[in-house]
């Protein structure tokens, strides 16, 4: 009777160790690597912006706002905005 509980302890502690292993390795499967292809600029704006100084006079800047978009290896796109005053 104890040979046989061994037996079916060790066997169940087998399979469900397999199982283990192969879903923790199926886990860390790393797929194709995706990298940035190309960047491309697809919209530039300027806008006046006006503001303080520090004695409370007006005043007006230039601020340059350019839209970027990412092209992927795997066919995807990323849109991204850049502001430079």
């Amino acid at each position: 009777m104890k040979h046989l509980i061994l037996t079916l302890a060790i066997v169940a502690t087998a399979f469900f160790g397999m199982t283990t292993v192969e879903a923790g390795s199926y886990r860390n499967h790393c797929g194709p690597k995706v990298y940035k292809v190309r960047t491309c600029e697809i919209d530039r704006c300027k806008y006046k912006k006006w503001a303080y100084d520090h004695c409370g006079k007006r005043y007006s800047y230039w601020v340059t706002v350019i839209t970027y978009k990412d092209y992927y290896s795997n066919g995807s796109y990323r849109v991204w905005k850049r502001s430079i005053s």
